[in-house]
């Protein structure tokens, strides 16, 4: 990217931008009513630049790691097989850390020197979540017992 310009000229306009946009960490209307974010990055259908598959792709991952480290925070996650952890990591995307803990039966169901999967996946699909995306919480209930 920075062949057009020297690196020192690149990293200059780079920082200039930054300090013009300033930066929204949420979507936000610009100066045109435009929807934008970061440092003025229009995403507005039909008007603006939105975001790549690639941009896409790091923000997801960025995520998931993120929800990982949220995961570890309960001890027993560890001791998990990983496609029970895979579980916990897409809930806590899905809806984030706070709305997961609000899962308490779930959740106590699972923090246990035998954990109960079983019950972990009916809590799982008697929620407003499973209500929501049946055939997601469906998956994610199978895969839980497994």
């Amino acid at each position: 990217m920075t062949s057009l310009f020297p690196a020192r000229q690149f990293d200059q306009i780079v920082e200039v931008l930054k300090t013009e946009e300033g930066f929204r960490s949420h979507g936000y209307r610009d100066s045109e009513n435009n929807l934008s974010l970061g440092y003025g990055r229009c995403i507005e259908p039909s008007v603006g630049l939105g975001i790549t598959r690639d941009e896409a792709t790091d923000l997801l991952e960025n995520d998931v790691f993120r929800s990982v480290e949220e995961c570890r925070r309960w001890g027993w996650f560890d001791t998990m097989n990983a496609s029970r952890q895979s579980v916990l990591v897409q809930l806590v995307f899905q809806m984030g850390l706070p709305k997961l803990k609000s899962f308490r039966k779930m959740i106590a169901a699972l923090d246990s020197d035998n954990p109960d999967y079983d019950l972990a996946a009916a809590e799982l699909l008697d929620s407003k979540f499973a209500r929501q995306v049946p055939a997601r919480a469906a998956r994610l209930a199978r895969q839980l017992r497994n």
